[in-house]
């Protein structure tokens, strides 16, 4: 029996390394103490009172999936959060029963295989109807337009009045949700996202106006919920954009709150 043979006999007997098996963890803490094995990571609100993040969640090297859900208190995400290359979902949701208001670091733009970005709320400076003092409205980084992988962005209930000029950088963005925000145009530059194939903007008022540059993007489906426009208006935003299919449905499915909608 040659050397080599006895060598790989040898190497069979011997006991495997341990495999590194994905998990999600719901604790920063606990995922601190597996970061080989923290690939998805869920914070809710059972940290109610947390107002920054430990600078350490730029150590899970692994992490693929962060969750922040409801944390009222949360101020901004570490700096170190652009050390998480291998980040491809990043959702910040404040559910409709939450009020969050985070600000994003510019280390944001360095999540080169982020495809998923969803902001939900999450910097939301509304308070009711009282006027918002300018010192809650959060910025959206200037990183964010070299996010080159992004697929996915939903910007929806943030009191947005005009659309982030950052968007324009997307080039890849396949799906943008910009519904329940305060948007009186939609600016040219989303017309000029060639790989857009859903745009949402319901629940952003009457008079919303669209950019001519929508017709580029053949096939493309806009939701406008029901926005309070007439019939006459939905067909004629049809007749403008024939190649784009529009949806006029609203989540209390009310057609009459058209004006010229057929009676009962």
């Amino acid at each position: 029996m040659t050397a080599g043979v006895l060598f790989a006999l040898a190497a069979l007997l011997l006991p495997s390394p341990p495999s590194t098996v994905a998990a999600t963890y719901t604790s920063l803490e606990h995922a601190l103490q597996s970061p080989d094995t923290a690939t998805q990571l869920v914070l809710a609100e059972n940290s109610p009172d947390v107002q920054h993040l430990d600078a350490r969640l730029g150590t899970l090297g692994q992490l693929q999936v962060l969750r922040i859900q409801c944390m009222e208190a949360l101020e901004d995400l570490p700096a170190t959060i652009g050390n998480l290359t291998r980040l491809e979902q990043l959702v910040i949701d404040n559910g409709n029963g939450c009020v969050m208001n985070v600000a994003l670091p510019e280390s944001l733009g360095q999540l080169s295989n982020l495809k998923v970005l969803v902001l939900y709320g999450a910097l939301d400076p509304r308070d009711g109807n009282a006027p918002v003092p300018p010192e809650r409205i959060k910025r959206l980084p200037e990183s964010l337009g070299r996010l080159e992988r992004l697929e996915v962005l939903n910007l929806a209930r943030n009191g947005l009045r005009t659309v982030p000029p950052q968007v324009a950088g997307l080039k890849n963005l396949r799906v943008l949700r910009l519904e329940y925000n305060d948007l009186a145009t939609v600016p040219d530059f989303v017309g000029l996202l060639d790989n857009l194939q859903e745009l949402s903007l319901s629940s952003n008022g009457k008079g919303l106006r669209l950019p001519d540059t929508l017709a580029r993007l053949k096939g493309l489906k806009v939701e406008l919920g029901n926005g309070s426009l007439s019939l006459r208006e939905q067909d004629a935003l049809r007749a403008r954009f024939p190649e784009i299919v529009f949806s006029f449905d609203n989540e209390y499915d009310d057609a009459a709150a058209n004006e010229d909608a057929a009676q009962p």
